[in-house]
């Protein structure tokens, strides 16, 4: 008598179905198999390639072939790791948030990304220059800023004529606080204010360096291209309570591993990159659901204006997926599409394409042309571009499926 082989797992509680156990092999059609056309084929054995430097719980395994030489991210518990192609060499280069929410990265070709759901970090081994000017007391009126050959004052009037020069330096309106002062300041750099407002009404931005972060006792800037070409912009300062952390600015060219500032110091829980552009969701609860930024190619900074919202379904987003040309924005009772325009609008919906289910975070897989989801139903879709989902789990599967939903809800 012969037995016909089982050509999967299946496991099925309900009804008291037997379990079939397909251990150490995989399906594939043998037409050789001239009798049921089945054959099952051994599995590879799996060899350790490299072993982790620490004995905490692993969050996030990540690397995007062409970028940093190939090489492995690995995050556990708060301690973010890079190691070599060689499985050898380890180098912890930062640490994030502790706890054990889900993390996200990406990658461009020189900076890598990386959102613990409440901050956002970057990581690149050819930094950008930097420069920080600390404020201790009371800013004045006629006290100036020199940043390469560039000259700011600070003052209460600021519609005197001005060209940035060492005898008319470009005016930035003292405000009610320092906060505020410096505020402008970080506008007047950026020329992201309003002029004749914040500042001189014929300020152009600077052309060497860019506004970085700005606080109430703080204005950091740095260079606009990376390398150690940046160390030698000039900082000085002619004031009294004011002060910058060098002469130059300084490390350009070097590792940096920092935090990305963010409007309104909202949380962000997934980046995703696409043609060097850098998509940031915002985390839920905030007053922004559906919300996401991007950032700039070549860029470590958000603008506040960079953004747009998935509205399609009122439903929060909890990831970004870029699959192929196009960027998955899923939630949990839908799923929207979007792509780049080309234009100044950057991006847009795709009209009509919508996956009308939840998606279970986490769970978009691009297999070729492809994508594999698993449905907040516990149901695992086939989605391939222009055609509808198509349901490739078995009851059994999705019974497991759901189970284990439940358990990731309960904490487990």
């Amino acid at each position: 008598m012969r037995l016909p082989l089982g050509t999967t797992d299946f496991s099925r509680t309900i009804g008291g179905m037997p379990d079939i156990l397909l251990q150490n092999r995989y399906f594939e059609a043998d037409p050789t198999n001239q009798k049921d056309q089945v054959g099952l084929l051994s599995r590879p054995c799996i060899r350790m390639w490299a072993q982790k430097p620490t004995d905490s719980p692993v969050r996030l395994l990540y690397s995007e072939p062409g970028a940093f030489s190939d090489c492995l991210f690995f995050i556990s518990y708060d301690q973010v790791w890079r190691l070599a192609t060689d499985g050898i060499t380890w180098t912890r280069i930062g640490t994030i948030g502790t706890g054990t929410a889900t993390v996200s990265a990406a990658a461009t070709d020189s900076t890598l990304f990386i959102a613990d759901g409440t901050s956002l970090y970057y990581y690149t081994d050819d930094g950008f220059a930097r420069g920080t000017l600390t404020v201790s007391g009371t800013i004045s009126s006629g006290e100036t800023v020199k940043i390469g050959s560039t000259y700011y004052k600070f003052a209460t009037d600021i519609t005197p004529g001005a060209d940035g020069s060492s005898t008319t330096p470009w005016l930035v309106l003292i405000g009610g606080t320092n906060t505020d002062t410096l505020q402008h300041l970080f506008d007047a750099i950026g020329n992201t204010g309003t002029p004749g407002i914040d500042y001189s009404l014929s300020l152009t931005g600077h052309t060497t360096v860019t506004p970085s972060s700005v606080s109430a006792t703080t204005l950091v800037v740095r260079a606009i291209d990376t390398g150690t070409g940046g160390n030698s912009i000039a900082t000085t300062e002619t004031m009294a309570n004011g002060a910058w952390g060098g002469t130059t600015l300084s490390g350009g060219g070097g590792t940096t591993f920092s935090t990305v500032s963010t409007p309104d110091s909202i949380g962000i829980v997934s980046v995703g990159v696409i043609e060097n552009y850098t998509i940031c969701v915002c985390a839920a609860g905030a007053g922004k659901d559906g919300r996401f930024y991007w950032i700039n190619p070549g860029e470590v900074t958000i603008d506040p204006l960079n953004f747009a919202t998935a509205e399609r379904s009122p439903d929060t987003v909890h990831q970004v997926a870029i699959v192929g040309d196009q960027i998955w924005f899923p939630g949990p009772n839908s799923n929207e599409v979007w792509y780049m325009t080309g234009d100044e609008n950057v991006f847009a919906r795709v009209p009509g394409r919508l996956f009308d289910q939840g998606i279970w975070q986490g769970t978009i897989v691009k297999i070729k042309d492809d994508v594999m989801v698993t449905g907040t139903d516990g149901v695992v879709y086939r989605i391939l571009d222009g055609t509808a989902p198509q349901v490739v789990s078995t009851p059994g599967i999705t019974q497991r499926i759901r189970e284990a939903m439940q358990r990731q809800r309960n904490g487990g």
